[in-house]
This record gives structure tokens, C-alpha cells and sequence, in this order.
């Protein structure tokens, strides 16, 4: 598994983007590329201080994008694609062990995209330990959940085109098709995270920020 390690120059801001056209769904497609608002983002980012001490753990493939805004807030950025584990033809549970190791430094900041909708109910437990052990207390998580009925056919690569911003666009395979999650059960699978920020979006998800908290 690759890890990309790197910081760039802060980027110069970045307009706000035009909302895409969108043309028809269709059955074999499922829905088109489009650009939308990312409150989620914007939240998750709120809570830090930009000033480049954090550690941030993306669990989704490399973008450039991605490494232009970490990079205003981060030292240490590791991208784990583990969303393409499927793909490699790796399981769950051997993906997650691949894994940057916590043991010299903590994550603060996990990007985990929408990976509880690729997980089967049974791995959830197996993704949420895995990120408690590579965390410290206070770290704050980003992820989405597919909320609607009529679950596309195929999973969504986001890509971040700023902080307010981001774009979805279809992958070429099929997605395991799920019970969709509710409000409730999310927060009780992402324990001990605790939901601080949840938005509902168009195209049927919810985002949720959420702060890693010791039990009591």
C-alpha cells in the first residue's frame, strides 16, 4: 500500500465554483459527476487552528486537492486508499491491519469518506476500533453516509475542491447494497467518536463530524 507524504506551499484561495449542470440519471450510470457544497468539510475544519501542527489520516486515494488543503493545517498527511481495498482484492480486516501504525505519533484529523456504507453492519466494529487505536483524544472525524431509500447502484469517489466545496462523481463498480444507516445507529457505531456536526446534503447523504472522547 502506498502512503504519500508531503506538504506544499499554501495555495492562494480558491474561488467558489459554479454549480455543475446535471444531466439525466440513468440506470446503468447512476447519478453524474456533479459539484456540491461540503458543510461537513467546512466544519470539520473549523475546529482546527491552521497552523500546520496537525496530523491527518485520509483513508480515501490521493488527490492534489486534497494535499493543497491539508497542507495549510498539517505536518503530517498520510493518504491509505483504503476505500480501493475491494478493488485490490483485499479484505476488510486485511486492509485495516495495513494501516499506518500509532504507536509514534497519533492522527488528529480522519478522513474516512463514505466507508461505512462499503462495510458490511457486521465490519463496522472492525473500522471504528481500528481508527480509536490510531487516534488521540480530541481527534475529530469526517464521514458520510448514503441516507436515501433509493441507494444509487454504484459508490461516489468524493473529490475536495476546496473547503466549502466537493465534488461526486460515479465509480465503475457496484457497491454491496446495504440497509441504509439512521442518525441513531451512526452514532452508535462510531463510538467512542461522538457526533458534534451532522448535515443533510443533496443527492441523499449525511456528513458527520464527530470528536474522539475516553469513556468515562
Amino acid at each position: 500500500m502506498r502512503w504519500l507524504r508531503r506538504l506544499w506551499p499554501e495555495p492562494p484561495p480558491e474561488s467558489e465554483a459554479e454549480e455543475a449542470e446535471e444531466p439525466e440519471d440513468t440506470e446503468e450510470t447512476g447519478p453524474p459527476a456533479v459539484e456540491r457544497a461540503a458543510p461537513g468539510i467546512a466544519a470539520l475544519f473549523h475546529e482546527l487552528e491552521p497552523d500546520g501542527t496537525h496530523a491527518v489520516l485520509d483513508l480515501g486515494p490521493a488527490a492534489r486537492t486534497h494535499l493543497d488543503i491539508y497542507s495549510r493545517y498539517a505536518r503530517r498527511i498520510r493518504f491509505a486508499d483504503l476505500l480501493g481495498a475491494p478493488a485490490r482484492g483485499e479484505n476488510w480486516a486485511t486492509a485495516l491491519q495495513a494501516l499506518p501504525s500509532g504507536a509514534r505519533e497519533l492522527f488528529d484529523v480522519v478522513l474516512a469518506w463514505d466507508l461505512l456504507d462499503r462495510m458490511s453492519p457486521e465490519e463496522h466494529p472492525l473500522l471504528v476500533e481500528r481508527l480509536a487505536g490510531l487516534t488521540s483524544e480530541g481527534a475529530l472525524l469526517h464521514i458520510l453516509v448514503n441516507a436515501s431509500p433509493d441507494r444509487p447502484p454504484r459508490p461516489v469517489r468524493f473529490t475536495l475542491q476546496s473547503l466549502e466545496r466537493i465534488r461526486h462523481e460515479p465509480e465503475a463498480h457496484p457497491w454491496p447494497t446495504w440497509p441504509p444507516l439512521l442518525p441513531a445507529e451512526v452514532e452508535r457505531v462510531l463510538e467512542p467518536f461522538h457526533v458534534i456536526h451532522a448535515f443533510t446534503l443533496r443527492l441523499g447523504y449525511r456528513a458527520y463530524v464527530a470528536v474522539r472522547r475516553e469513556e468515562e
